[in-house]
């Protein structure tokens, strides 16, 4: 039965793993085979280890059957303005991409 856990920080991640894992009769040597990685990855992971990597640990979900779901707040009034400008500079990157590629484009066609 699908279930949701509202997760903030690195040792509820880990504390999660850790109960479906155990959910599922594993090892944290047989899960770390299944998912080809070490068990101690796992056990840090489990423990909250903040710096786990996050393809490694999405890898352990994805084998434990679990999944994440990025849910975005209200953002407050600077963090509003933060986002603004977050997207007017990825916009801006966009751009001057574009016109790169465009003018190596036109470079070549030479």
């Amino acid at each position: 039965m699908p279930f949701t856990e509202l997760i903030t920080n690195a040792s509820q991640f880990g504390q999660a793993v850790r109960l479906a894992r155990k959910e599922r009769g594993l090892s944290q040597r047989a899960l770390a085979q299944r998912c080809g990685c070490s068990q101690r990855f796992i056990s840090e992971l489990e423990r909250g280890k903040p710096t786990a990597e996050l393809g490694k640990a999405l890898g352990v979900l994805g084998e434990l059957g679990l999944s994440i779901r990025i849910e975005g707040r209200v953002a407050s009034r600077s963090g509003s303005e933060a986002v603004d400008r977050l997207r007017e500079r990825v916009n801006s990157d966009l751009e001057r991409a574009e016109r790169r590629r465009t003018s190596l484009s036109d470079y070549l066609e030479r």
